[in-house]
């Protein structure tokens, strides 16, 4: 009987200590539509990430519906054990006006998408009237909408005979009017023209994310702007269909009108490698990871407060140069050869002031490899 006890206490402790040894539980409501390329990536990183860091991982579908991502977000909050972290995506400004809701003892983080000016000043910066709400994780928007623009524009004048004589015609195809990623990327693509002054910005459409949406916009356009020769896309669906719509115009892309969006979408690099396509911007795919990888260092007592309220990442631009590079490592989109504990603070002791999310250290995580800055600087 003794013995028996002894075991039963021991079964008790293990599992006690197994349930305090845990990692946090944490939910992503991802704002995607089931099937749609970017946000898959987004949830397959995490997915990777979440494994290796000991991360209890959820992620929740909204549909491209911010009404129910609301929803979801309410419910999960009045579970009986509801997660340690929520993150969420600002879509049509939803995310934010929840943070009044939530109980302090779900922490939030936003990604993908900041807050715009009139949203600060009601809402104010993460800790402060909302002590729950850590941070806002965001790539450099408007930078790559910059460098969208400045690639297609070198590459305009690199297969041109000669200068042109006349502006070089431009349209341009926007997300939607409110999400404020999509309004960065254009300001980004604006700042560009601004001091050029040789391009000349023909129309800019709004098309939803959507490739099927911006095939059509975009193939009735270029009857309308025939002397298109560039197509500045916020991501690179919108640019596939206007790659699509150019070919059914008889354009030849890559030699007479140059096309390029953002995401790094697996078609979209190819599309790249075959010439069809001149740039993608992105990697902004990894913030989910990035953010449980700073999760991870919170629930170890390393808080990451000193990086700031909102935490800007940059993000890479793929051409023809250096897209060979990039898929012989990650064209197969297995991030679980990514050792994600390599970027934390718990582990990098020397990292006690900025995390190294580059992709030369992306490339030096891979289990078993050793790499050198071979793609980018």
């Amino acid at each position: 009987m003794l013995r028996k006890g002894i075991l039963i206490f021991f079964i008790i402790l293990l599992t006690t200590n197994k349930v305090l040894s845990a990692g946090p539980n944490v939910l992503f409501i991802n704002p995607g539509r089931s099937g749609e390329v970017f946000w898959e990536m987004v949830s397959e990183f995490m997915e990777a990430a979440a494994k290796d860091l000991d991360i209890n991982l959820t992620i929740l579908s909204a549909e491209r519906d911010h009404l129910l991502m609301a929803k979801l977000a309410r419910d999960a909050a009045a579970e009986k054990q509801p997660p340690d972290y929520l993150l969420l995506v600002n879509e049509k400004r939803a995310a934010v006006k929840l943070l009044p809701e939530l109980p302090q003892s779900i922490k939030v983080i936003f990604l993908n998408n900041g807050l715009s000016l009139d949203e600060k000043n009601r809402y104010g910066q993460p800790r402060e009237r909302f002590a729950n709400w850590l941070a806002t994780i965001v790539p450099d928007h408007k930078k790559a909408g910059r460098d969208i623009m400045r690639t297609l524009s070198a590459k305009f004048l690199s297969t041109s005979p000669s200068m042109p004589t006349t502006k070089i015609g431009l349209l341009a195809i926007g997300g939607n009017k409110i999400t404020l990623a999509s309004q960065l990327r254009l300001k980004g693509m604006l700042d560009v023209i601004s001091e050029n002054g040789s391009i000349d910005l023909y129309q800019t459409v709004y098309s939803e994310w959507r490739q099927d949406k911006a095939e059509a916009q975009i193939y009735g356009l270029l009857r309308r702007w025939p002397d298109t020769r560039l197509i500045w896309a916020a991501n690179d669906p919108m640019a596939l269909g206007a790659l699509v719509a150019a070919k059914r115009r008889n354009y030849r892309p890559g030699k007479n009108i140059h096309i390029g969006g953002l995401n790094w979408s697996r078609e979209a690099l190819k599309k790249i490698k075959n010439g069809k396509l001149s740039v993608s911007v992105g990697g902004h795919f990894m913030l989910g990871g990035w953010a449980l990888v700073m999760i991870h260092d919170r629930h170890k007592g390393l808080d990451f407060i000193d990086l700031g309220r909102e935490i800007i990442i940059p993000m890479g631009v793929i051409t023809k140069n250096n897209v060979s590079s990039y898929l012989d490592e990650f064209g197969d989109e297995e991030w679980g050869k990514i050792n994600f504990q390599i970027f934390t603070r718990k582990k990098n002791k020397s990292q006690n002031q900025k995390y190294d999310f580059s992709i030369t250290n992306i490339l030096s995580a891979i289990e078993n490899k050793n790499y050198s800055n071979k793609i980018f600087k």
